[in-house]
């Protein structure tokens, strides 16, 4: 039974401590932890940070605008999409002043937390891309 919203691709998985994100970090599915980490991070700076879960971007683009809207709200330009494959296409789900996060490299071994952390994949690159981002948004609509 679907109870999250996994059929639609895309959902928010933790809101942003008072409700309103500053921030939106989109994982996909076993980046989840990482993306859980940095908005643990980033929550205890009071930078109110959402998590959205994105196993199907191609699904969740699908979906009717009202929900895509609520899941990725236009208002919060400050995203960083987590994911441990090529960034490549999800800087559309970042936008402009968003961030993608990931590793574009290949034909590494190793188990996965060794290369998270050699590659620079950790919660605190993330957080640090989510303060970049949100910089970048304050500056574009100032």
């Amino acid at each position: 039974m679907e109870t999250r919203g996994e059929s639609r691709g895309g959902y928010v998985l933790v809101e942003a401590g008072g409700g309103v994100p500053e921030v939106i970090l989109v994982a996909a599915g076993g980046e989840v932890p990482v993306a859980l980490r940095a908005r643990e991070i980033l929550e205890a700076d009071s930078i109110a940070t959402r998590v959205v879960a994105m196993p199907s971007a191609e699904r969740f683009e699908r979906q009717p605008a009202a929900y895509r809207d609520a899941v990725l709200p236009r208002g919060v330009a400050a995203r960083v999409s987590v994911g441990a494959g090529s960034a490549l296409g999800w800087h559309a789900l970042a936008g402009e002043a968003g961030v993608a996060v990931g590793l574009d490299r290949s034909g590494l071994s190793a188990p996965y937390r060794t290369l998270y952390e050699q590659l620079g994949f950790t919660p605190e690159r993330v957080a640090a891309q989510a303060r970049r981002s949100l910089a970048k948004a304050r500056e574009r609509a100032a």
